[in-house]
């Protein structure tokens, strides 16, 4: 497949909606949460704890010590909740939540917009074969 012109004049329209995108109330929070996120040691501590206990778990279930893989399941329960409490990630997986449902929405809309110019059903099964009738009985 050809890689289209990147001078283009609707990848030239696309690159100008991602920029004014960038500039939007939901994706400036969304990048100051997730800054936030990425510097806060206690974040970070955590992240770091749980991947041990992932680790560690693995290994116990590798090696059938299902006392032990309980006592993980619990320890990796208790840091999630205590990291999905903590109002910094909060605030970041809320403002994840409204970053995505603004590129949803504009995803449908340019959908809607092409599956309306070119009279067909966006998000429907797409039929096959060759469409001649010929003698491959395809329609």
């Amino acid at each position: 497949m050809n890689q289209p012109n990147p001078d283009h004049p609707i990848l030239v329209h696309a690159s100008r909606l991602g920029r004014r995108l960038s500039e939007t109330e939901e994706i400036r929070r969304f990048r100051l949460a997730e800054e936030q996120v990425n510097r806060s040691r206690r974040v970070q501590g955590l992240i770091e704890e749980i991947k041990r206990k992932q680790k560690e778990l693995v290994h116990a279930k590798h090696y059938q010590k299902s006392e032990y893989c309980r006592r993980l399941e619990k320890e990796l329960d208790r840091l999630q909740l205590e990291m999905e409490n903590l109002p910094i990630v909060r605030e970041y997986q809320q403002s994840q939540v409204e970053m995505n449902d603004l590129l949803q929405t504009l995803t449908n809309v340019l959908a809607d917009a092409v599956s309306e110019k070119l009279n067909v059903d966006v998000g429907g099964d797409v039929g096959g074969g060759c469409g001649s009738g010929g003698p491959c009985g395809c329609r």
